[in-house]
């Protein structure tokens, strides 16, 4: 059996571990949380979660690019990049795959998925470093605002706009 008709076949298994796995990387308590509800007004994180891995299966089941593979990443790790984990513990989801992998494919195909993993893996480091220097923008960007209203209230400086703060983004 080829690789991506076996993950097809056993795609509601590989979800299931593979999200069990993912909120297993959180606290206890956050793990309880968030595998008691797919819902996402009661559990947003849990969901968006769940829909990721899912679009993520049905990536690698298909046809992929790094590309596709960062936008289905997205909504999980940008969730991850705001909290409290490491780049190492943000991604170490992703490779939860490999052992779930051994459980449920063929021998024969473990090599081929593993390479899939280790894609999957890169892409969502990628999208990690991109998530955490978008927050440490908007983090200087709102310092530069806090200074310069200083600033002006003290009278020091003329009112910039929102290009002022933004310009040196741009260099």
């Amino acid at each position: 059996m080829e690789i991506k008709q076996s993950l097809k076949a056993n795609k509601s298994l590989f979800l299931k571990k593979w999200f069990q796995a993912t909120i297993e990387t959180y606290p206890k308590d956050s793990a309880r949380i968030l595998g008691k509800d797919a819902n996402r007004f009661d559990n947003p994180v849990g969901a968006i979660t769940r829909e990721s891995l899912e679009e993520i299966l049905d990536l690698i089941s298909d046809a992929y690019t790094s590309i596709t593979l960062e936008k289905a990443l997205d909504p999980v790790i940008r969730i991850r990049a705001v909290q409290a984990f490491t780049a190492a513990d943000a991604v170490s989801f992703v490779f939860a795959l490999k052992s779930i992998g051994e459980e449920l494919l063929d021998p024969s195909l473990y090599r081929q998925f593993d390479r899939m993993v280790d894609e999957i893996a890169l892409a969502a480091f990628n999208k990690f470093m991109k998530c955490k220097e978008e927050i440490f923008l908007l983090k200087a960007t709102e310092s530069k605002r806090r200074i310069h209203r200083a600033f002006e209230r003290a009278g020091l400086v003329a009112e910039l706009t929102e290009e002022d703060l933004l310009g040196s983004k741009k260099s």
